[in-house]
Order: C-alpha cells, then structure tokens, then sequence
C-alpha cells in the first residue's frame, strides 16, 4: 500500500484503549494508524453493552497476530474469534469520517458507535463463518465528541491464526478515499506495468524459441502480476466480486510460482555459473509448493511459512550466481546486482508484512519497476552483445562463405574436363562389351553425366550469387523452344515415360533469355523424370493478361506438403525420397533465380501419391516483331538492310542455304561467308528452307539455327533426312545454348556438324570446307558407282557373251555376226560415258538398251520378251545410264526364278513439260523393306540393287525429278519423273 502514516512521536498513539485527537485539525494532518493498545476479549463476539458492564477486557497492541497475546497467563489459540474496542476522542465540529482496513484474518466486522458500518466475510462464533479477507472503506457521520470502534474478528482456517495484522486508518472521508484510490492505483499500475512486460517477453520469446530464457522472464513477471492482483488492495476480489475465498486463496497461492520461474531464469540466462543439481531441486520443491494449493487452505495455509523460506532461499541462490557472473565479468551483470538488491529488500518487507511479524507497510512502488528495468536493461545488453557478435561472425561466415564459392567454382571448373573425357572414354568401351557389361557402363555413364549436371549447377549457383550471371532478354517462341528441349529428351529417355508437349504453335511470344528458358524447361523436365517411374510429363501453357503460365505436370511421387514452402531453397531434398532419386538440391533453386531473373514468379503444386506440377510465368511479347534482336541504332540499321530471302553470290560456286530467324546473325554468317566461292541463300524460318529444298536443285550444304519460330532446326532437319542422306546434304547446326544435350539431339536428328553462336569466323570456315567436301566426296562416290556399274559387265559378261558367239558361229552364222555387232555396239556405248554427270540425248541411252537386249535374247531365246513403248517425237537430253541399269536389274533379279514367259515393258512418254519413264517386269518381285533400304540408301547387300541405288541418288540431284517404286508378288515397276527440258549439274 501507498501509506504514509504519520511519526507516532508527532501524533498520539492508541492508550488504554483511548485516543485522543481532540487538539488535531484531521483535515490537516491526514490519516492517522489507528496504532497502539487496544481492547481484547478472546474468545467472544461482544458489543458495547459489554464493555458498558465492565467486562473483563485486555490491552493488546494492534496491529498484530492474536498468537502473540497472552490472556489470563494463556495464548490465545490461532483457531478463535474475539474482538478488538477502543474509544477516539474528536475535536469538535468534525464532520463526514472513514475508516481505512487492511488485513483482517480471516473475517470482520467494523462497528462505529454501535453501529455496522463495514465487513469482511461474516465472523461468527462457530467455523459455519463466512471467511474473506479483503480491505475495505467504511464512511460515517460522527454524532458526538467520541467514537466507539469495535472490531469483530474470526479465524477458523488459516494456520498462523488471526487478528488485525495491519493498522486502522482514521480520517476525513477525502484523505480516506485518497489512500484507498492511491493504493487501487498503485496495484493496477503494478499488474498492467508487470502484464505488459511478460507480454513483451513471451512476444520475443515467440521470435527466439531457442532463448528460453524470454519464455522464463515471462512467466515470471506474469506471475508477479498475479501476486499484486491477490495480495494489497486484492483487485482479484473487486473484479470478480462473486469468487469463492476458498478458490480466491489457491489461485493467491499460485503466485508463489514467482520463485520457481525465477530460479528457471537465472538458470537459463547464466548456465555456466548454475549448478543443475541444486536448480532442478529448487524447481522440484517449488512445483510441489505449488501444487499445495489445492489441499484446502486449513492445510495449505502451514505451509506459509515454508513458501517464505523457499522464496528467501532460491533468491539467495540467484543472487550466489550473480555475484559469480559479475566476478567473471559477464556481460550486464552489474544490472543484475542492482535488480537482485532491489528485489530482495522488496520480497523482505512483503514477507514480514504478510507473516505480520514486524510494522512495515510503507513500500516505496519504485522497486518492482526498478528491477524490471534492471532486467530489461540486462536482457537489452546481452541481446546488444550477442548482435555484435553475430555481426563479427556474419563478417566472418561471408568470408568463408565467399572461399568456400571459390574453391567451389574452381574445383567444378577443374572436374569438368576429366569427367567429359570420362564419359566419352566409357561411351568408346560399351560399344566393344556385351549386354550385361553395357548395362554397367551405361548406369556408370548416366552417374557421370549426373555429377557433370552437378557442375554445372555448382558453376551457375556460383555466378548468381555473384550475380554475374548475365541475362539477353529477346522474343522467344515457346512452342519451338519446348520442341527443342522435349526432342533431346525423346533420345535419351529410358523410363516407360511419355513426354506430351500441349504447346500450340500460335502460343504468344514471351521475353526471356533463350538458353535461360531451355535450362528451366530442363531443370523441370529432368526433375519430373527423376521422380516419375511411369506414365506422362505434360507441357502446357495458358495466358494469363500480360503473362504466359508455362505447366510441367508429372504422375510421379508428389511431394509431401509440410516440403513445399522450401522447395526451391538451395540443398532442399525430398526426404520422402530413396538416396537413387536424391541430387544436391541445386536445380529447383537455380530455377527459381532464372525465372526471377527473367521477371516471372515459380510455383508448385503437389499431392503425395498423385503427381507434381510446376508451373512458371514469363511476360508477353505485346507486338512480335519480324526479327528478334535487340533495337539498339547499328543493329537496326543492319536488319532493315536485309530483305529476305536474300540471295547472292557465285551462281557457278557451291550453293548454300542459310536459316536464322535473328537477322543479325544472318548477317554476320552471309558476310563471313565467301560469295565469290558461294551462290548463298538466307531466309529466317524452317517453312522456307522445305520450300527452297523444292525449287532449288543440287544444294551443297544447309546451315540452320536450332531455334526457329513455328519450326525448330531439329524439325527442319528431320525432314530434310527423310529424302537425302547425311553426305548427299550435310546439314551444319547452330545454337546459342550452352547445354550439351543440343549436340545430342542435332546428331540424332540427322546434323552432320554442330557450332555455337557466336560463332568464330575461323572456324565456321573450316566445318563449312569439311561439310562441302563430305558433299563432293559423295559425288565422286556416285560417279564411282556408275564405273562400278560399266566394270560389272567386263569378266564375266564379255565371257558369257563371247561363248555365246562361238557357238551361233556353228550353227547360224549371220545370227553370230549380228550378235557381234550388237556386243560392239554396247562396249562403245558403255565405255563412252567418260563424265557420268553429263547429259546424254535419249536415244543414246535407248540404242545402249536395245543392244542389251539383242544380246541377252541371243543367250536366252526363249526366257523373256521385251516391249517398247515410245513415240519417235519424243527426243531430249537425259542422265546416263539410268534406263538400262533399270531394264537390267529387271532381267537378271527379277526374271530369275522365271523358266519362260517373262515380259519387260519399256514405256517412254511426254506428259507436257514432264518425262515419264517406266520400267515393268512380271517377275519375283521385291519385298517392300527391301524397297524402303533402296529408297532411303540402306541397303546393305552388295549384291543386288546397286543400280538401283545410284539411280536414286542421282535422280534426287535434279531439280524437279523423283524415282518411285512399286512391287507386288507378280512383279515390280519403277517410274522415274523428269523435267523434260532437265538441266545438268555443275561440277
């Protein structure tokens, strides 16, 4: 309580049980304790009638516990009820006064003249009392000079017995309602400054669960409250009015708890200077203390004495603790000197006023506030030092940090190297092993290939935390940069995975880095793989306003929820997942940088069990432009420059077709190429090269970029393969991507050569020279063809044919001359053809025909018949030998297995500006894999078909011509097609 009560020097004191106040002005002086010797009778609830007798009464001083009195030589007994009297004498013309009281146990009434003006509980003779302790008011209007104060008090519960413990305060009601308003003030004060302080801590603690020792600090400034709530003005009691006293005394009882978190705290804070031993018995003892409340409060209330003790000690362990933290120089341990003083002079003078030993009831309420601000100074100082340190280790950790990315980079830098040389020395071994062994090698290729992933992914981490990893922002034709990407898994993918790509060709442009993109895709893309031992990986992709929401959607595994928040965090791992399936974590979070980077957003959803989707915005091209490079002034200019197709060059010189939808680019390749050597031309997308392959007649070598819009290079190339082969058009890719599964998917889509833009100057010259004599190697091969076809007729057909004139010369001798005229004929005819890539006139290759046949009909009258069909006005120039090679293979394959009866056809005719040539036999016929070899240049037996196959190589070389062949069990038809006014080729 605030109370300052004055010098009982100054003021009279309480005699016999009269004071007399009548020379004291009450207004002026204040309250005065109604201190000094009182009235007593033990054992009786009397009134004044009583005392009026003259009944037997003793003096007793007040305030005090009745245990300490002496009654008729006996002390009185602690369970008792009794009353206390005495008489105040007033100055006159006194009006309204008040009485102030405090603590009463465990119940009271306040009589005034003989008249109840206050009460706590309802003392009564028996324990059928109504027990409550609370302090109280009473106002009253004197009617005389003299007052009469009788106090009924009894106790039946509480062990240490009952009485007036605390002083009476007399005095005008304003100084009487002063103190009571200043004592109610000076409580909520305490409880909301010692609430608002554990909340602060508990609100910390909850940010910093580790430091428990917030948790501790909490608790007790909570529990501190809780103590002023119950104990003083009792607030407890005026906020809920209607509480049982019975269940009011456990929760005071609670408060003892003060203690015990105390204890905790300390212990916590200053670990190294706490034995543990000693503080988990404190704890023990204070949790079974506290657990006392809940007998009833005639047993609980022996224990008073022992909750005192206890405090007294466990403050006396804190403060052993402290002064070994202070001895060690721990930080802020002078704020804990100074708390601890406080509080022990606090918890002293609260203990003997509550044990009621001593008169000390004026507490100055700065020393609760003291020692909460000692503790948060202390508490403010060690977290200002533990910043500090974190500081110096931060600096620290950045350091090492830094190292550590260093000798990371070049470590990767170094492994790479060795481990490409690795896997291309294993790939070289499982060519030469048999299935099993291939199985290792590929599964130790594949850990190769991973760990060169890993690399990759330690260099590119690497550089974004540098950021130094730069990003060229152009437009991007998602639907052929998914092609690109889904095309090199389609070579590589083992699993019974199918890989569907939902990306529409007319899907708007986005902003992004071009290898940026593919890497995402096929970060996503592998990852999906990984965890998906069957069943589909969807890519698709929707329009959100100014965005493009790109979605890989697998059926693997899924990812547990509790996991998805940290997904794309550097070193995060399923750990749902097998140590087979387990990477470094890398991939997701150089992910989520490069869409960042790139102005997206990245996000997951997954179901355990059910699948995974990725998915990832880009912005979109808001209008597309016909070229994609960068608008800075030069470049500009360079591209407005370049209409296309662009054409230009030697017309006489090697022809070369280029592709590159950045018209930059196309630039730098038409400039770095030589035109007086080469007849080039330059177009920007796949649909024109297809269109150019069907105009332009012997093209030399094909240039393409692998990213195109609405046709990638690998589909472009894919279709070229499909009519000529890797020699009869070498095809040179480009790509600005760094991945190494491009060079794998251009090689598998039919790419004879592979570089990376920007391309060196120097070395472009160089494959483009080794594609172009790859091109003329393959020429001179069907020339050699064509020798090879004039050489099989030499040994063993001259031999034949010359037995066969030896023995007509017996029989028919003009048959025999006739027959050697024919041979004659055919030898020049043969021999003639010195430039195989020459035009000859049609009816040379129809008089070389015709002595074939004469000859083959002498050796064989009666084996076949020979039709011709062809008109006298038909007469233009053709390839040589492509007719009887034709008519040759039809008699010696296909008229085999025939005894007689065999028929050739031979039909020549002109269909406007068109030539239709068509051999027909009505033999053995071919089987239609063997057709698709010969048509495709596969075909593998030496034997037969070699004809054949140079025809259609050469054929293909003519602009506008094409070979077909049809064949049934009954016989076998080839049709050849050639522009009637056909052109040579160049060499």
């Amino acid at each position: 309580m605030i109370l300052s009560a004055h010098d009982p020097a100054k003021l009279p004191a309480v005699q016999n049980g009269i004071l007399d106040l009548t020379g004291i002005d009450l207004e002026q002086v204040g309250p005065i304790a109604l201190d000094g010797e009182w009235e007593f009778v033990s054992g009786q609830l009397v009134n004044s009638d009583y005392f009026n007798n003259q009944g037997s009464s003793t003096l007793v001083g007040v305030p005090s516990l009745w245990t300490k009195y002496a009654v008729n030589g006996e002390s009185v007994p602690k369970y008792n009820k009794a009353t206390y009297r005495m008489v105040v004498k007033l100055p006159k013309g006194e009006s309204i006064l008040g009485l102030k009281t405090g603590n009463i146990r465990m119940s009271n009434s306040l009589y005034v003249n003989g008249e109840k003006v206050g009460g706590s509980g309802a003392p009564a003779e028996t324990t059928t009392y109504s027990q409550r302790n609370t302090p109280y008011t009473a106002l009253f209007q004197p009617e005389d000079d003299e007052l009469e104060i009788i106090v009924h008090v009894a106790n039946f519960d509480y062990a240490s017995g009952g009485g007036i413990v605390s002083s009476l305060y007399l005095g005008d009601d304003e100084s009487i309602l002063n103190i009571r308003t200043a004592a109610l003030a000076y409580d909520w004060v305490m409880i909301a400054a010692l609430f608002a302080v554990g909340i602060y801590f508990f609100g910390f603690y909850l940010h910093f669960p580790r430091e428990r020792s917030l948790l501790f600090l909490a608790l007790f400034c909570f529990s501190m409250a809780l103590y002023t709530s119950t104990h003083g003005e009792k607030v407890l009691d005026i906020i809920l009015p209607g509480i049982p006293y019975e269940l009011f005394s456990k929760i005071q009882g609670t408060s003892n708890l003060i203690a015990l978190f105390l204890v905790a705290y300390f212990h916590s804070t200053l670990k190294e200077y706490s034995n543990k031993s000693i503080v988990k018995i404190l704890i023990v003892i204070g949790v079974l203390l506290s657990c006392s409340v809940l007998l009833p409060l005639k047993i609980s209330s022996h224990l008073q004495n022992v909750y005192s003790i206890y405090l007294f000690v466990a403050i006396l362990y804190i403060f052993y603790i402290q002064i070994k933290a202070i001895r060690n120089k721990t930080v802020g341990g002078m704020y804990l000197l100074l708390g601890s003083l406080t509080l022990i002079i606090y918890c002293i003078v609260g203990t003997l006023n509550v044990i009621g030993n001593t008169k000390i009831d004026s507490l100055p309420p700065i020393f609760p506030f003291i020692y909460l601000m000692m503790l948060s100074l202390f508490m403010a100082h060690r977290f200002t030092d533990t910043y500090r340190k974190n500081e110096e280790l931060t600096a620290k950790l950045i350091e090492v940090d830094q190292f550590k990315d260093e000798f990371l980079t070049k470590t990767s830098h170094e492994f790479k190297t060795p481990l490409h040389g690795m896997i291309a020395i294993l790939q070289t071994v499982a060519k030469d092993l048999n299935g099993k062994q291939q199985e290792k090698i590929h599964f130790v290729i594949s850990q190769a290939k991973r760990l060169s992933s890993l690399v990759n992914d330690v260099l590119d981490l690497a550089r974004l935390k540098r950021k130094e990893l730069k990003i060229d922002l152009k437009q991007i034709d998602l639907y052929s940069t998914v092609f690109v990407v889904v095309e090199a898994f389609s070579y590589i993918l083992n699993k019974e995975i199918k890989i569907i790509n939902k990306i529409k060709k007319d899907t708007p442009y986005v902003v992004a880095d071009e290898n940026r993109l593919r890497q995402i895709l096929y970060n996503l893309i592998d990852n999906a793989i990984k965890y998906t031992t069957q069943g589909e990986i969807v890519i698709s992709a929707i329009q959100d306003d100014d965005k493009l929401i790109i979605s890989v959607k697998d059926s693997g595994i899924g990812i547990p929820s509790e996991q998805l928040p940290t997904i794309f965090n550097n070193y995060e791992r399923g750990n749902h997942l097998d140590d087979e399936q387990e990477g470094m974590g890398l991939g997701l979070s150089i992910t989520k940088d490069l869409v960042d980077l790139q102005g997206g957003q990245i996000w997951v959803d997954s179901k355990l069990g059910e699948g995974t989707t990725f998915s990832f915005s880009l912005p979109i091209v808001k209008e597309v432009e016909s070229n994609h490079v960068d608008c800075d002034d030069e470049r500009t200019q360079v591209v407005e420059s370049l209409s296309l197709p662009y054409a230009n060059g030697n017309p006489m010189g090697k022809k070369i077709i280029i592709a590159d939808d950045n018209h930059a680019n196309l630039r730098v390749l038409i400039e770095a190429l030589d035109t007086t050597k080469y007849f080039i031309i330059a177009v920007d997308n796949g649909a024109d090269v297809l269109s150019l392959l069907g105009k332009e007649r012997d093209v030399d070598l094909l240039i393409l970029d692998i990213m195109m819009p609405k046709m990638s290079g690998y589909e472009v190339c894919q279709i070229v393969r499909e009519t000529y082969s890797l020699t009869e058009l070498p095809i040179l890719m480009l790509t600005a991507a760094i991945l190494p599964e491009d060079m794998v998917t251009a090689f598998q889509a039919g790419a004879n050569d592979f570089l990376h833009k920007p391309v060196d100057l120097q070395e472009l010259h160089i494959r483009v020279n080794n594609l172009l004599l790859i091109k003329e190697s393959a020429r001179a091969a069907t020339n050699m063809e064509i020798a090879f076809l004039q050489a099989q007729i030499k040994p063993h057909f001259i031999y034949n044919v010359l037995t066969s004139i030896i023995s007509l010369s017996y029989i028919d001798i003009e048959k025999s001359r006739a027959l050697i005229l024919q041979f004659a004929k055919f030898l020049r005819g043969s021999f003639d053809f010195t430039n195989t890539n020459k035009l000859i006139p049609i009816q040379n290759e129809l008089s070389l025909v015709h002595s074939y046949i004469e000859i083959e009909k002498a050796r064989f009258p009666e084996r076949f018949t020979f039709e011709l069909d062809v008109k006298d006005e038909v007469s233009c120039m053709i390839p040589p030998l492509i007719i009887q090679p034709l008519v040759e293979n039809a008699i010696r394959h296909g008229l085999s297995a025939e005894d007689a009866g065999g028929k050739i056809i031979l039909s020549i005719q002109q269909k406007g500006e068109k030539l239709i040539i068509t051999v027909r036999d009505n033999g053995i016929g071919m089987s239609q894999e063997k057709i698709d070899k010969i048509m495709s240049g596969k075909l593998k037996d030496g034997r037969n078909g070699v004809g054949l196959l140079n025809i259609v190589k050469r054929i293909r070389q003519f602009l506008g011509a094409s070979i077909s062949i049809e064949s049934t069990e009954k016989g076998t038809e080839v049709e050849m097609i050639l522009p009637y006014n056909i052109q040579g080729i160049e060499e």
